[in-house]
């Protein structure tokens, strides 16, 4: 089978390599399509994200979809032909997390990312199928929106209340969408007015470009000069985290998704005990968060569609991860051949 792995930092490379088999739990899936995810962008660059351990060649890409041509012997939940999403995190199930259903915060976690090869193996407790509404395109964002979903379901989301999300890529136009369903007055903050006019598209109230208004202004104009009730950062990067803050009201709530990808932050901690906010970590997502990704693409409270900006072919994959270092589009697929 064809695979593309990370050779070095910024050179990706397509090789042959033995189709993996399977072992009595395991499920064979062809990969139809597998997202660039902004995390991987960070690896392709060098950068370590926190509980990575990055050896070259290195193998990347989680945010797949695919159909299932092989199953183990033990496996009765899935069949020939079913379309899956794979959940990559491989967990112990006997920590102390695992046994409080807390499974992404298990202590001797795996992971396994096979969305850059033609072919790869699952456990079958990690797989999700596709309703029959919804195409193998759409299903490749049920990871990214998974992840949403657990960051938001930490947040108390009332109705008019007034939303903020900073980062106009993906992950920010997944949470706007998410928000506003929730009946939020919603605010997407962004630099690239290409990603703001999908944004607008998507039904966000207000769209900001950053580099060119004022945001704080704007946002204390939309919510009568208390700031924001929810501030997500969907931007990695320490400054934005300070603004997030900034931008919060009185009892606010800072929903830090985006790491920062440094050792140290400085933060103003005294605006957080005066105005007494809320910031709130959120990381990754559990297998019952991609069910609930593919049930708000099927009912089409979630569109997927518009963020879709680019389909490459594997043996494009370097010019894709270029796309999206670069922030030319929004949404990079790798399409798989015969897909």
């Amino acid at each position: 089978m064809k695979i593309a792995r990370l050779q070095e930092p910024l050179r990706m490379q397509v090789e042959e390599l033995e189709k993996p088999t399977i072992g009595s739990d395991e499920v064979l899936i062809k990969v139809a399509t597998c997202g660039v995810c902004g995390t991987d962008v960070e690896a392709y660059q060098g950068k370590v994200p926190r509980g990575w351990t990055i050896t070259y060649p290195f193998r990347m890409g989680h945010e797949l979809a695919g159909t299932v041509v092989e199953v183990g012997e033990n496996v009765t939940n899935v069949k020939l032909g079913d379309r899956v999403v794979p959940d990559g995190r491989l967990i112990c199930g006997y920590c102390y997390y695992c046994r409080r259903g807390m499974f992404s915060a298990c202590e001797n976690q795996g992971y396994f990312s096979g969305g850059l090869a033609q072919y790869s193996n699952y456990p079958f407790q990690n797989l999700t199928k596709i309703p029959e509404d919804v195409s193998l395109e759409e299903a490749a964002f049920a990871e990214p929106l998974a992840c949403v979903i657990n960051g938001q379901s930490k947040l108390e989301v009332s109705y008019g209340s007034v939303a903020v999300v900073i980062g106009d890529g993906p992950i920010g136009l997944l949470h706007i969408q998410l928000l506003r369903h929730q009946g939020a007055f919603t605010v997407m903050v962004g630099l690239l007015e290409h990603r703001l006019a999908v944004a607008k598209a998507l039904g966000a109230n207000v769209v900001i470009n950053a580099g060119q208004e004022d945001v704080e202004k704007l946002v204390r104009d939309v919510s009568d000069g208390r700031g924001a009730d929810i501030v997500v950062n969907a931007v990695g990067k320490a400054a934005v985290l300070k603004q997030a803050i900034d931008l919060a009201g009185r009892r606010g709530q800072v929903l830090y998704f985006a790491a920062t990808l440094q050792p140290t932050v400085e933060l103003d901690l005294d605006l957080i005990h005066y105005k007494e906010l809320r910031l709130i970590g959120s990381y990754d997502s559990i297998v019952a968060q991609y069910e609930q990704s593919l049930a708000l693409i099927k009912a089409d409270i979630i569109d997927v569609k518009p963020l879709i900006s680019h389909r490459l072919p594997l043996e494009d994959v370097q010019s894709g991860y270029e796309i999206a270092r670069k922030q030319e589009g929004v949404k990079v697929l790798i399409i798989h051949e015969g897909e």
